[in-house]
């Protein structure tokens, strides 16, 4: 089983919750169905999953009733050596998810009915009981943001946190770490009720705060252990796509664009691999990859010791050629993208900031002032994610954003017939704002006006892919107003 596959996934999230003792009260294990519609797969890769949890004897099958908990993953997650490897990796995703959590929270809670989340545990429930109803909160409001992508990033956090964090919380002392459950339970519900009002304001501080308080305690804990740590220490890797796509040839889409708009004229030669594999956060394998795509569709031709020449503008014939570029499933994995780009931009460029080199700030500057057309835009969000991925401190957050920006690759294909000049409605005074905001050195202003930026992006983007009847679109939820979140 591929360590990247959709049963590989369904099998680590399910195994996951049992370990947390999730179906310990009695709760019914799901069935191969129930589990193919909870993971939006098709049958097989559910089933496939269900028999690697009982093979791995987690579960067991019981034809025509139902499917038993037999024994958890680790007997106690903590003293293993999974968990020892993964210490470093595991502070460093604490501090992320403090980061991220509380904006994409509070956006699918502000598409929530009050209906969908039942009133919290009675005050003498079980600590796995409070866990369960957090957890379960947790995911519905995931959901309603309609995105594959924001839901395979939770499941492959939860697959590598395992049951650490809230093991480290169940060991607080009398009876602290249930209270903070119970007290961040009823806070969801409340920042429900704000969204109901309109006060997305206070909504997103009670989730920001609730995110400092339930990550307190596993950051301490998590600090000693990475201390003793093991010696080859574990890394978070996040994969949306679950080996469904080929990096190179959306690689190899984004670079004929550049090539159209005259970032790479016609009779001059490409980057070499290893600066396009540093821009695109890549191998080396995957960029030869990408200029052997080109060479096939001759836009570029390789010469022996002298490089990759460009021979061909290109245009959108070139689709033709690489038709499942144009699949609606591509095109909804980059509306996705953009979507969790504008969710997440504002306190991840606020964190950045003050870590960025002086030619990073120079590049950003340079990008936001590229005139009011659409590639300044481009332009300028690339130069975003590429100061994210390069130079916030937290790995994390640099993994996630190196796949965004894949991710993003993926849009390309709508701007083969574009020449760049294409003029884009408010842009200019964005750009205005952007440069006074980084001239001033003020990173708290140039996130919250680049999160306008990026929500403006998405609602074009989105108009773009309903109009093109994209399947998908219309589920996948805009951000909220940004004067509740400001």
């Amino acid at each position: 089983m591929s360590i990247n596959s959709q049963e590989q996934t369904i099998y680590r999230s399910l195994a996951g919750q049992i370990q947390l003792g999730f179906f310990d009260d009695g709760e019914r294990f799901p069935s191969v169905q129930e589990i193919a519609r909870r993971y939006r797969v098709s049958y097989c890769p559910a089933q496939r999953a269900l028999k690697a949890l009982e093979r791995a004897g987690l579960v067991q099958l019981c034809r025509g009733r139902e499917t038993l908990v037999v024994a958890k993953p680790y007997h106690n997650y903590l003293d293993s050596p999974v968990f020892r490897a993964r210490a470093l990796a595991l502070a460093d995703l604490c501090r992320s998810l403090e980061l991220l959590s509380p904006a994409i929270t509070v956006e699918g809670i502000c598409r929530m009915e009050s209906g969908q989340l039942p009133a919290p545990p009675e005050a003498d429930a079980a600590y796995a009981q409070r866990a369960k109803y957090l957890y379960r909160g947790f995911e519905r409001a995931l959901r309603a943001l309609g995105s594959r992508t924001v839901l395979s990033l939770y499941y492959d956090v939860g697959a590598f946190a395992g049951s650490a964090l809230l093991d480290i919380l169940s060991e607080q002392p009398g009876g602290e770490s249930g209270v903070l459950l119970r007290e961040l339970s009823e806070g969801t519900l409340r920042s429900l009720r704000d969204c109901e009002g309109g006060n997305f304001s206070a909504a997103f501080r009670r989730q920001r705060d609730g995110a400092r308080r339930f990550f307190a305690l596993p950051e301490q804990f998590l600090a000693g252990a990475a201390a003793s740590a093991a010696e080859a220490p574990a890394a978070f890797q996040w994969e949306p796509n679950k080996g469904r796509t080929r990096y190179c040839d959306v690689i190899a889409i984004d670079l004929v664009c550049g090539i159209n708009q005259g970032k790479y004229p016609v009779g001059t030669l490409l980057p070499s691999v290893g600066a396009l594999s540093d821009v695109y956060h890549v191998s080396t394998i995957t960029i030869r990859r990408t200029v052997g795509v080109l060479n096939q569709l001759g836009v570029t031709a390789t010469i022996n010791g002298v490089g990759t020449r460009v021979i061909f503008a290109g245009d959108a014939t070139l689709l033709q050629k690489r038709r499942g570029l144009m699949l609606d499933e591509n095109l909804l994995d980059f509306l996705e993208a953009v979507q969790l780009f504008a969710l997440t931009c504002a306190p991840v460029l606020e964190y950045t900031f003050p870590h960025l080199s002086g030619e990073t700030l120079r590049g950003l500057t340079d990008a936001v002032s590229s005139g009011d057309r659409k590639a300044g835009m481009v332009n300028a969000i690339s130069a975003c994610l590429q100061a994210v991925t390069r130079e916030c401190p937290l790995a994390a957050v640099r993994e996630i954003y190196g796949k965004i920006t894949l991710q993003l690759l993926k849009g390309s294909v709508l701007r083969l017939n574009e020449t760049g000049e294409e003029r884009v409605d408010c842009w200019s005074a964005h750009s205005a704002q952007l440069r006074e905001s980084l001239t001033q050195r003020d990173g708290a202003r140039f996130a919250r006006l680049f999160r306008r930026v990026a929500a403006d992006n998405f609602r074009t983007s989105k108009q773009t892919l309903l109009e093109l009847k994209v399947a998908g679109a219309e589920a996948v939820a805009a951000p909220a107003e940004l004067s509740g979140m400001e």
